[in-house]
């Protein structure tokens, strides 16, 4: 079971890049195009460095992928950007809450296209996870739907696609890390050809300034990463990894209480954690 462990390391990772990120792109004027290519590129070169440094480097036989490599390519630039703009013109708890739907995309392409089987117990399992998290991002607003929640949506489908995508590629592979090189490189530059005029903006993301809170940020979404694909290749379950490591917001949760002080809607982050804790138990 220590595939479970590194499911876990992954989510406090992922908490800590979130973190990172809304401070990264605090300003409304923030090009996310921009943003995704120094980024992944930024991932992409430590996954280099770990590569090298760990004697990991391979180039297997990807013949036959091609769709899973324009899957790769599309899906997580274009995810990017949608998220980014969702955030943009809509509540951020708003898209938190529709963002939780990307764990039902990642389990049904997980029964598609891995073959995984899911037992009643893991299905009531993943639904009281994601219960948990709609009821700790949830709060009293009146929603009017605009097309921040329609990107939310859209780009929580993509990823959840797109993980389980990276966990049938990765199997062709020995080492993670020289996967991830590819999973990350790729989209980056995806995302700039899919707007060129944004080169012009990469300069605001690689300020003195920005630069330490960059690195960072990238070292937690490398440990991310490598973590949860390394659970896959110990023998987890793509279906049962992808919601467990969707917890990820439990531990933002705690964090926030704990270093920012953030008492707001206790009672929902409280249920919804205990919530999101039994989801876990019915998928271990």
């Amino acid at each position: 079971m220590f595939w479970l462990l590194l499911t876990f390391a992954s989510a406090f990772s992922y908490s800590l890049t979130r973190i990172l990120q809304k401070i990264l792109l605090k300003d409304k004027d923030s090009d996310p195009f921009a943003f995704g290519f120094v980024f992944q590129i930024a991932v992409s070169i430590i996954f280099l460095v770990y590569t090298i440094i760990t004697k990991q480097l391979e180039f297997p036989n990807l013949s036959g992928l091609a769709i899973n490599i324009l899957i790769l390519c599309l899906f997580y630039s274009i995810g990017n950007i949608l998220t980014f703009k969702a955030f943009k013109l809509a509540e951020v708890s708003e898209v938190s809450v529709l963002f939780a739907s990307s764990t039902v995309w990642s389990v049904i392409a997980a029964v598609i296209m891995l073959g995984e089987k899911l037992t009643p117990k893991n299905i009531l399992g993943i639904i009281i996870v994601v219960l948990g998290l709609i009821a700790i991002n949830i709060k009293k607003s009146c929603w009017k739907i605009n097309k921040g929640h329609l990107y939310a949506l859209l780009g929580a489908m993509l990823f959840g696609v797109a993980f389980t995508n990276d966990a049938y590629i990765v199997g062709r592979y020995n080492s993670v890390s020289a996967y991830m090189m590819l999973a990350f490189a790729l989209p980056a530059f995806t995302s700039i050809l899919l707007k060129p005029q944004s080169v012009k903006n990469i300069p605001q993301f690689v300020s003195k300034n920005a630069i330490p809170r960059l690195f960072f940020c990238a070292i937690f979404y490398f440990l991310s990463a490598l973590t949860i694909f390394s659970a896959y290749k110990l023998g987890g379950p793509a279906s049962v990894i992808s919601p467990i490591q969707q917890t990820s917001i439990i531990f933002t949760v705690i964090m926030g209480y704990l270093f920012l002080k953030e008492r707001d809607r206790m009672p929902n982050k409280i249920i919804g954690t205990i919530l999101a804790f039994v989801g876990v138990l019915l998928l271990i």
